[in-house]
């Protein structure tokens, strides 16, 4: 038997430790374990503070020896939230040109590009990196929809999108449309996207949504997005959620062919913004945040109706109350004006989701928000009784917090 353990086996033993503490004790055991723990710490950096960028800076991309560990990074993470990203954060793009060889992933959290900003062309200099295959973008302000849109447009690679509250200065739609964009073939194709703002009684909230999905829809023409999440969350009323129907059909019908994985607000498929015969390739159909749809699970027969597709294997509802739950939380609601789990309406369910087009149903999950102690025995009984067809079929699940 060796003394010691190959270099070999330690390097595959490391590579799949993912607590950073550990990782850096790692590297305190010996040389050999030096490179592997590196590798593996460089993998994902976050940078939430101007000193860790400057120590970034100055301790690995001015070393000679660090340097080097800059191309395993494959994620990064810049967050501008706390206040205390300086300025010189901006210099990123200009300052890692050409080192980052193997990043992937880039996400950027409440950057602002509205004051202070090193160069009017930052979003350019993204350009530097042509790895990068999904972009998060959370929070972020822009000086004009036309810095999202040069941001988007210089990485070749992009397949996965997630925009997540935007804001920029409303303009009109005019300089966008008639500017001559790269040709098509600089454009992200689009597998992953996510969209998700909460509009309410600001103008320029929708306003700006309605730029990006009318943008979008031009853009991603060609491209075969097979996972969208569309959350929108309505605080404006009726008014805010029908001034963007005609957008947002426009905007899903394009992609009702590709589209395999589907996850929306109940907000948004309530509204009638939802095609949902356009998705013939549906296999997959979340509802997020069912606790805000103000009905009955009749008004969601409804909807289920107009479901094409003959693929469909997963229906999953989420953050479904108990009855429980609202008598508790918010007493002075009737219940019965919501769609809680074992709500008499939910047999209107089990009609329709047991006959076409959803011959190949597999599942019909259920994800309570249920009060402390709640029996989950009796909720799952309740359930069967009013969906004995899928119960037959065992096909329900409650995934129970």
């Amino acid at each position: 038997m060796p003394r010691y353990i190959p270099p070999e086996i330690t390097d595959t033993i490391i590579a799949a430790v993912e607590h950073r503490h550990t990782l850096a004790m790692c590297a305190l055991v010996c040389r050999d374990w030096l490179p592997a723990s590196r590798t593996k710490l460089f993998r994902d950096i976050v940078i939430d503070h101007s000193l860790s960028y400057a120590l970034l800076v100055e301790r690995v991309l001015h070393s000679e020896t660090m340097s080097a560990y800059l191309s395993s990074v494959c994620s990064l993470t810049i967050l501008g939230y706390l206040g205390s990203v300086s300025s010189a954060t901006r210099m990123f793009p200009i300052e890692f040109a050409g080192k980052l060889q193997g990043l992937r992933e880039l996400t950027l959290r409440r950057m602002d590009w509205t004051v202070r900003v090193p160069c009017a062309k930052w979003p350019l200099f993204l350009s530097q990196f042509r790895t990068i295959t999904s972009l998060s973008l959370v929070g972020c302000r822009f000086s004009s929809f036309n810095d999202l849109r040069r941001m988007l447009t210089v990485l070749p690679l992009l397949s996965s999108l997630s925009i997540q509250d935007p804001s920029w200065s409303t303009v009109s739609l005019e300089p966008f449309q008639q500017a001559n964009l790269r040709s098509r073939a600089w454009w992200p194709v689009l597998h992953k996207l996510y969209i998700k703002c909460a509009l309410n009684r600001r103008y320029d909230a929708w306003r700006s949504t309605e730029t990006l999905l009318k943008w979008l829809t031009s853009a991603l023409r060609g491209s075969a997005v097979e996972e969208l999440t569309y959350w929108m969350m309505f605080s404006g009323g009726p008014r805010i959620a029908s001034s963007l129907q005609d957008t947002a059909v426009a905007f899903f019908t394009p992609l009702g062919q590709s589209v395999t994985n589907l996850r929306v607000t109940f907000q948004v498929a309530s509204t009638n913004n939802l095609p949902l015969a356009e998705f013939t390739a549906l296999q997959y159909l979340a509802f997020e945040s069912c606790s805000k749809y103000q009905g009955d699970w009749k008004g969601v027969a409804l909807m289920l109706q107009n479901v094409s597709s003959k693929r469909v294997r997963s229906i999953a509802f989420r953050s479904v109350h108990t009855r429980r739950w609202v008598l508790a939380v918010q007493p002075a609601t009737n219940p019965e004006n919501w769609p809680y789990l074992g709500h008499r309406t939910l047999e209107e369910l089990d009609p329709v989701l047991s006959g076409e087009p959803f011959g190949s149903l597999e599942e019909v999950a259920f994800y309570p928000v249920s009060s402390p102690g709640e029996d989950q025995d009796l909720l799952y009984a309740e359930v069967k009784k009013l969906l004995p067809k899928l119960c037959e079929r065992r096909v329900v699940r409650l995934h129970a917090k």
